[in-house]
């Protein structure tokens, strides 16, 4: 769960020069709109070269917080994928500073963009090129244990104290069919994945995630958050089929 981010180089695009390739995409421009701006307060780290597209280590951490500069959306987009959405977050009142990491698929060499919506409306951009060397979304899938499906695997922090950051880990047992690779048979399964999760604690939420195909299998997700009090903690995960998991547990 703890896969290393070695060779990894971290960006933060310079207040006006977002426009590089973000802005090539119809989605990046849907979602920014009419929106200013600013490259500003996100860190983002991808290696810089991926030999695996299949699984491509992504984190992603601002320092905005305070007089409503608090982060309270991510998007992320692979600019050439066949579906360039990659995955949208959205952090409740007790997320804090946002530091989260996952895996994505990148189908070849291309830009990797970050949008950021701000508390008070403030859009923020980074940008992130990575050289692809095996394709992530086209690629023959491996083989894959169907058993263990919807099978949950959650790390909370230690000692945690309310009002403190506590990393919290998860990842979920799922092939994330895209509907364009084969198997080893040489059959395309249809399109199946996790399409959504959320966490809550008390019932307030900590983070909502919307998944689209181009997150890598196992879909994991490391993040933070510094509520003010224990309670009782829910992960739930959705299939787009139907099925869904859960994980319980008091902090």
């Amino acid at each position: 769960m703890l896969a290393a981010l070695a060779g990894t180089a971290a960006t933060v695009i310079p207040s006006g020069a977002w426009a590089q390739e973000a802005h090539k995409l119809d989605a990046v421009r849907k979602k920014i709109g009419d929106r200013p701006v600013t490259g500003e307060g996100i860190k983002l780290e991808l290696p810089l070269v991926a030999e695996d597209g299949s699984s491509v280590p992504l984190s992603i951490e601002s320092a905005l917080a305070g007089q409503g500069r608090g982060i309270r959306s991510l998007d992320v987009y692979a600019t050439r994928n066949p579906t360039p959405e990659v995955a949208s977050y959205e952090f409740g009142e007790d997320a804090g500073l946002v530091k989260l990491a996952t895996r994505i698929r990148l189908s070849e060499s291309q830009s990797v963009v970050v949008v950021a919506t701000t508390e008070d409306g403030r859009v923020v951009v980074a940008e992130r090129a990575v050289r692809v060397t095996t394709s992530g979304c086209m690629a023959p899938t491996g083989q894959v244990d169907r058993a263990a499906e919807m099978q949950a695997r959650v790390r909370l922090p230690k000692g945690w104290k309310p009002g403190t950051p506590g990393e919290f880990l998860t990842m979920i047992n799922h092939p994330m069919d895209t509907g364009l690779a084969t198997n080893a048979s040489g059959e395309t399964p249809p399109l199946r994945i996790i399409d959504a999760f959320e966490a809550t604690l008390g019932g307030r939420p900590l983070i909502k995630a919307k998944y689209y195909r181009s997150l890598a299998a196992n879909p994991y997700l490391r993040f933070t958050a510094s509520p003010p009090q224990g309670g009782d903690l829910r992960f739930a995960w959705f299939e787009d089929a139907g099925r869904n998991a859960e994980f319980k547990a008091s902090i």
